[in-house]
């Protein structure tokens, strides 16, 4: 009964969640897991009772970090898809998404990186305290959103694709984002935007994400919009397999999963015809298409990689590597894996019934040619 007097700071220190110490900083750790499972543990300080982090982490979320003077201090700012983060240093209050909020402490800078309120960043990027193990020093919170995206302004319209939810937004100078597609999928890394006007008035646009260590997938979006409305799209992702897809050929647009292939009429978005291309492979895998026309197909599966034309009336499929190399080469097309399996042949142009290639893997300035009526019976 003595020391029953021991309760009440010990209820007080459950109830604040951190122990009362003084305002030099201490060693603490701040474990995070983000929303889609990954999860980290960062160094982060203990002062006056006070979990900080370094602002880095809103950096990690795909926010861009900007800095100004103000005669209160120095003001950073930073902004992503949706999220703007404001705070000034020496100052406990800052703006979230415009709006005025407390910090819940003052930042300082530590090692010349920003410190935050630990809770704030939770609260910035959306995601929920789970608790603070004072035995271990450790603050842990999940579901840590990311608001990265990339960017591209094509015919006077910025077309914006939020990483995490894979949505694609198109925002005229004067309006408000619009969302026009859901592309199915988280983006990564190295993401590009091309776009490309068809005859008929269309915009043909492919998004590409490079990723992985070290950058070995390879994932197309592909969309085609019409008057600001998509019409169709796919995607289609290939691992250790570089190159292009056709996109148009003639009055076409070409649309692939890897699996399959569309042809698309230009103008009205009419699907014309429908390629199984796993089928006229015979390789159940994902295929490139690097070359078409209304006679002949250019396919090439993504782990053999070994060229294959195609006969489109026939059917009939011709590995061009044992047509246009010789020996020597044919056993590197075959042997090879480095950068990937398969030849290195790069189909160039149509003259004719001729179709001409290069031969990567040597470079010898050779142009290689095949004749269709060879495959004509």
């Amino acid at each position: 009964m003595k020391k029953s007097w021991l309760l009440l700071p010990m209820l007080v220190f459950l109830l604040i969640g951190f122990p009362a110490i003084s305002s030099a900083a201490s060693t603490a750790y701040f474990v995070v897991i983000w929303n889609n499972g990954a999860q980290s543990t960062n160094p982060a300080l203990l002062k006056d009772g006070t979990v900080y982090a370094s602002a880095g982490m809103l950096e990690s979320a795909g926010l861009k970090a900007s800095k100004s003077s103000s005669r209160s201090g120095t003001v950073y700012t930073y902004t992503g898809w949706k999220k703007s983060v404001t705070v000034t240093t020496a100052s406990k209050t800052g703006k979230l998404d415009g709006q005025a909020v407390s910090l819940g402490g003052k930042p300082f800078m530590y090692k010349d990186e920003l410190y935050l309120p630990a809770r704030f960043i939770v609260q910035a990027l959306g995601g929920e305290t789970v608790g603070w193990n004072a035995k271990t020093r450790v603050y842990t919170a999940k579901n840590f959103q990311s608001f990265s995206s990339s960017s591209a302004v094509y015919g006077g319209i910025t077309y914006t694709v939020d990483k995490q939810t894979g949505k694609l937004y198109a925002q005229s100078p004067a309006g408000q984002p619009r969302l026009i597609a859901n592309l199915g999928s988280e983006l990564y890394d190295m993401i590009s935007f091309d776009f490309r006007k068809t005859a008929k008035g269309l915009i043909y646009l492919t998004i590409t994400d490079v990723y992985g260590e070290p950058h070995i997938n390879n994932k197309w979006y592909t969309l085609i919009i019409k008057e600001g409305i998509v019409i169709r799209q796919a995607s289609v992702g290939y691992w250790i397999r570089y190159g292009d897809n056709v996109k148009l050929y003639g009055d076409n647009l070409i649309l692939t999963d890897g699996k399959s292939l569309r042809v698309i009429e230009d103008g009205t978005g009419k699907v014309k015809e429908t390629l199984n291309l796993v089928k006229l492979g015979g390789i159940d895998d994902k295929y490139l298409v690097e070359g078409i026309d209304d006679d002949f197909l250019l396919i090439r599966p993504n782990q053999k990689g070994l060229l294959m034309l195609i006969d489109r009336k026939t059917g009939a499929q011709t590995l061009l590597y044992k047509e246009l190399l010789d020996a020597e080469q044919q056993v590197y097309a075959e042997t090879n894996d480095i950068p990937f399996y398969g030849d290195r042949l790069e189909y160039i142009k149509r003259e004719g019934n001729v179709l001409q290639f290069k031969n990567q893997a040597v470079q010898d300035g050779r142009i290689y040619k095949y004749d269709l009526l060879k495959t004509q019976p």
